[in-house]
């Protein structure tokens, strides 16, 4: 079974390459998974100081939780 049309973001990228269209948001708080609501893409932060490559887009919503900082 494939899974191809669901997109999971997982891993923290710390390697300081910047991704078209994309901006770092970074776990400050409690654990959190969110779904980007223009994407779909799901986006999980695990660890505190978690750092992750979020759409655009998507990080949009992310300004309002507490959680999560947009760097």
């Amino acid at each position: 079974m494939c899974n191809c049309k669901q997109s999971v973001v997982t891993h923290s990228n710390q390697d300081g390459l910047q991704r078209k269209g994309t901006v770092k948001v970074k776990l400050v708080g409690a654990p959190v998974v969110i779904n980007g609501s223009v994407t779909g893409r799901m986006y999980i932060f695990r660890n505190a100081n978690d750092i992750n490559w979020v759409d655009r887009r998507d990080a949009l919503e992310m300004k309002d939780n507490d959680s999560l900082v947009i760097l």
